[in-house]
C-alpha cells in the first residue's frame, strides 16, 4: 500500500475545514471530474440563474444524509488563480456513508473518499473514519481500511475538518448573499485551525438549507494570506463520483 504524501491538498483542505438545503434545479448535474493538466482547470464557473432565497431558521439542524446530495464552492485566495471543490455523498454501507470530497487547484485534482457513520460527525476525528480512498491525478486510487488506515492518519486529520458539524444554535446571525443563494440568518463562528503547519484563520457563515455541510461562505487567512470562499451551488440530488472505481 501506498503511503500519501504528508502534505497532499493541505492548503486547499485547510481553507474548507473552516467553514446554508434547497431543492435541486431539474436541470442541474453533477460536473464531470475536471483535467489534471494545470492549464485545464478553469476559474469556476459561477451559475448565472436567478439567487434563491432562504428563510432564516430557528435552528442549525440539517436535514438527513442522502446519497446523490452535493453542493461546490469557490475557493480564492488573494493574488493566486482560484480553485472549486466539491463535496458529495455518493454511496452508503450500512449505517455509513461515503462522503466524497473533490478539488480541482492549478496543479490538478484531487478525490478523497471517507466512510462515516453520521452521528460521528460531531466532535469528529479520525478515529471515525471507517475507510478511506484517495486519488490524486492520474493515479490509481488507494484504499485504506482496518491497520493500514493508520498509515493515512495525518490526510483524514485534514480531511475530516470539511465534515465536521459545529454545534452553532447559540452563534450570532447574519444574512449572506452568495451565488448559491440569498441565506437569511446565517449562523456565524470564528474559527482558528492548525493542520500539518498551516495556520487557517475564518469567519464562517452557515446555514441548515445546504446540505452535507451548511457551509455558505468564509472569510479569513490560510498561512497569513487572505481567502475568500463561497458556496456556488447545492443540491439534494444527482452527485456523480469523481473516483472512478
Amino acid at each position: 500500500m501506498t503511503r500519501i504524501p504528508k502534505r497532499l491538498g493541505s492548503l486547499l483542505f485547510a481553507l474548507v475545514a473552516l467553514g446554508c438545503q434547497g431543492k435541486a434545479e431539474p436541470q442541474a448535474q453533477d460536473p464531470a471530474p475536471q483535467a489534471t493538466a494545470p492549464e485545464a482547470t478553469p476559474r469556476p464557473k459561477k451559475p448565472t440563474r436567478p439567487v434563491k432565497e432562504y428563510p432564516a431558521p430557528e435552528s442549525f439542524t440539517l436535514a438527513p444524509p442522502a446519497v446523490g446530495q452535493w453542493i461546490r464552492l469557490s475557493v480564492e485566495p488573494k493574488g493566486e488563480p482560484p480553485s472549486q471543490m466539491i463535496v458529495r455523498i455518493v454511496g452508503k454501507e450500512d449505517t455509513a456513508f461515503w462522503y466524497e470530497i473533490e478539488s480541482n487547484t492549478p496543479s490538478g485534482t484531487k478525490v478523497v473518499q471517507l466512510l462515516l457513520e453520521e452521528g460521528a460527525r460531531k466532535k469528529l476525528d479520525k478515529s471515525a473514519v471507517r475507510k478511506l480512498r484517495v486519488k490524486a491525478g492520474d493515479a490509481p486510487a488507494q484504499e485504506y481500511a482496518g491497520p493500514t488506515i493508520n498509515t493515512a492518519g495525518d490526510v483524514i486529520e485534514e480531511y475530516v475538518g470539511v465534515l465536521e458539524l459545529p454545534e452553532l444554535d447559540k452563534a450570532e446571525r447574519a444574512d449572506v448573499k452568495v451565488h448559491g443563494g440569498s441565506f437569511k440568518g446565517c449562523f456565524v463562528q470564528d474559527v482558528e485551525r492548525a493542520a500539518l503547519g498551516v495556520t487557517t484563520k475564518a469567519r464562517t457563515f452557515r446555514h441548515p438549507a445546504v446540505p452535507i455541510t451548511g457551509f455558505v461562505k468564509s472569510e479569513g487567512t490560510v498561512a497569513g494570506k487572505p481567502v475568500l470562499k463561497e458556496l456556488l451551488e447545492l443540491h439534494e440530488t444527482g452527485a456523480k463520483s469523481a473516483m472512478g472505481l
